[in-house]
């Protein structure tokens, strides 16, 4: 899995969406501690993560947060 630190995941966060979508996960570091990762929302690391192992349940979860979230599959 890639690392990668906060300030160059923000510069980069849309590539780095995109390979997250095509399977390739990154670990966001901050002062070189790991403190998140971004995956595909299909990815079972996700339903693992949040506890739901199925995808349609955990899209219906982001649906039923309190703001607004735009969530395609």
């Amino acid at each position: 899995m890639k690392s990668v630190g906060i300030r160059e995941a923000k510069a980069h966060l849309s590539a780095l969406a995109r390979a997250a979508a095509n399977g390739e996960p990154t670990l966001l570091t901050d002062y070189g501690e790991p403190r998140a990762v971004i995956t595909s929302i299909k990815s079972a690391a996700v339903g693992q993560a949040v506890g739901i192992s199925d995808p349609s349940e955990f899209k219906q979860r982001l649906l039923a947060l309190p703001y607004a979230l735009e969530v395609n599959f």
